[in-house]
């Protein structure tokens, strides 16, 4: 009798704790990679790589990481420097990049015409 007591007690406090790991998801305690402050715009000659993560179960915000590429200063003349920096979706450059339009290169901006002749 005391071990199918035992049993079924070792089964209930499984299923709750169970139950109760299984409600702290998303809602409760978002897993972000963006915290803090975000930038409203970067150059966009100094962008090397641009993450775009929707809202997700981990995380209920729309997250654009950019990888930025810095010439070294200092002692490393020559190296570059990689900083990984948050973009604010919402201001018009993160906005551009939700959308789908990217970020413009500085030879892109008369639309993929030739100079006037």
């Amino acid at each position: 009798m005391n071990q199918v007591v035992l049993t079924l007690l070792c089964a209930l406090l499984f299923g709750v704790s169970l139950t109760h790991s299984a409600g702290h998801g998303a809602g409760r305690s978002p897993r972000c990679l963006c915290r803090g402050r975000l930038l409203k715009s970067v150059n966009p000659g100094i962008i090397h790589v641009v993450e775009l993560f929707p809202p997700s179960a981990s995380c209920s915000k729309t997250e654009i990481i950019l990888t930025l590429t810095r010439k070294g200063k200092g002692k490393g003349k020559g190296k570059e420097e990689r900083l990984k920096v948050c973009l604010h979706p919402y201001k018009k450059q993160g906005r551009r990049l939700v959308e789908g339009n990217g970020i413009q290169n500085k030879k892109q901006k008369n639309g993929g015409r030739k100079g006037k002749n």
